[in-house]
């Protein structure tokens, strides 16, 4: 599970600071583990560095309604995700502009018989800059196993917000959500939003690939040539 920010805040951290927060996860079994990793930014005007990029990890917890287990060793790990192969969530960033999307199938929007299947996307944005920001446009493309692309694109932010555009002050983050189609019960979901700065300057800022399946679990990346 990929999101933005820490539970959707994107908090900044001078020198010397801290930062905590509370979340959870859920597993289908009585025990098992996670793991995981922040992504951070350094910013020129509070580090003095050149901006850059880089991941922290976060060790290997084991998970019991004990909180405990029964002797070393005893907590699962899954094998390592293979690279080809995409999940139903997704991070990116462009120009600090965060885009965290993830999709769940809708059998009552479907129509398997017809070939008609449907996701929703559930899309937080977070501007992580220092000027207010508004996407102005957006764009998504499904592609099947076959090459198929379907293409849906428009003014304003799309889905739940139609063809309004997003005012989006510097900090600040918002989340909507929408529907993508396929004529495939498996298929690719990815796509783009143009943002305007308050400066004037325009760019498309991304979205992420995602694994769409009726079924759900890990879909092959089909734009991998």
């Amino acid at each position: 599970m990929k999101g933005p920010g820490a539970r959707g805040v994107t908090p900044v951290l001078r020198p010397g600071d801290g930062w905590q927060y509370e979340s959870g996860s859920t597993l289908s079994t009585p025990s098992g583990s996670m793991r995981g990793s922040f992504q951070f930014e350094t910013l020129r005007d509070v580090s003095g560095a050149r901006p850059s990029m880089f991941s922290a990890w976060v060790g290997r917890l084991a998970l019991s309604p004990t909180n405990g287990l029964e002797g070393p060793g005893s907590a699962p790990c899954a094998a390592e995700a293979a690279a080809d192969q995409l999940t139903d969530t997704s991070v990116r960033v462009t120009r600090r502009v965060i885009i965290g999307a993830s999709v769940d199938y809708v059998a009552r929007l479907s129509d398997p018989g017809a070939g008609i299947f449907r996701w929703m996307y559930d899309v937080q944005i977070n501007n992580a800059r220092e000027e207010h920001v508004s996407i102005v446009a957006h764009t998504w493309v499904t592609i099947d196993a076959r090459g198929e692309r379907t293409v849906q694109s428009g003014e304003g932010v799309g889905g739940s917000m139609d063809a309004e555009h997003l005012h989006l002050p510097a900090g600040e983050a918002m989340r909507h959500r929408g529907v993508v189609s396929c004529n495939r019960p498996t298929c690719n979901a990815f796509g783009s939003f143009r943002v305007s700065s308050q400066g004037g300057d325009e760019w498309d800022a991304e979205i992420g690939s995602l694994g769409l399946a009726e079924e759900g679990g890990m879909v092959e990346d089909f734009r991998v040539e």
